[in-house]
């Protein structure tokens, strides 16, 4: 028992979270776009396509939770702000045409606009403390208006991760809530539960270049095995 004691809970580092979220999305991606079903058999298709959304529901509250950990650690909530800005855009039409067949779709907007949406609403939360319940529902409602991936989830899990942020058994058990229309999401909690609040090997820009050009390669990859 002495040794089980000893064996350290909290070893990942935002690093290897985000390595998880990306390796879960880019699984998502692979079925969500259509692509596994020209890799394998109809049959077994179908099967691998819902195995792979499930995996993929795990990204997004990691994603969430590191956008909120960034927030609390950034020098520059400026330069934060302008890199989701221009990711957001050259991100928009990769993700079009990997899930909507087209250059452009308005009724449906990549994730990025989402991180965006959080991260403007945590820049007024913090900065009118008095008036953070207000922000956060202007966030879910501009999220909900401009069909953001996960729509009004995001700007909610976010606002109860950074309210929360240090009374963790509450903040997991809003999170569950939040995500409980998609069970899967909830597993999330077991890799974000064991952060250890270190940086770990820098990845500054490796998420904001991934999502796009692993869009554009899927898209590639499909139009290939058509």
């Amino acid at each position: 028992m002495k040794v089980l004691k000893n064996i350290p809970i909290k070893f990942f580092s935002s690093a290897v979270l985000k390595y998880i979220a990306m390796v879960t999305m880019i699984i998502d991606h692979i079925g969500a776009s259509g692509l596994i079903f020209l890799m394998f058999p109809p049959l077994t298709s179908v099967r691998l396509y819902h195995i792979a959304r499930m995996i993929g529901r795990v990204s997004f509250p990691i994603y969430l939770f590191l956008l909120v950990e960034g927030f609390v650690h950034t020098k520059d909530i400026k330069k934060y702000i302008i890199r989701l800005t221009i990711f957001a855009v050259l991100s928009e039409i990769p993700f079009d045409l990997a899930f909507w067949g087209g250059v452009v779709n308005i009724q449906h907007q990549n994730v990025m606009w989402s991180l965006l949406i959080c991260v403007i609403m945590l820049y007024f939360m913090k900065k009118y403390r008095d008036f953070g319940v207000v922000f956060a529902g202007i966030a879910c409602a501009i999220a909900w208006g401009i069909k953001c991936d996960y729509e009004y989830y995001g700007p909610l899990a976010v606002a109860c991760m950074y309210l929360l942020r240090e009374r963790t058994l509450y903040k997991n058990i809003a999170t569950a809530l939040i995500f409980s229309f998609e069970p899967a999401a909830i597993f999330a909690l077991i890799p974000i539960n064991m952060y250890n609040g270190e940086k770990g090997r820098s990845l500054k820009y490796l998420f904001y270049f991934f999502y796009p050009v692993h869009l554009l390669i899927l898209v590639l990859l499909r139009n290939m095995l058509r």
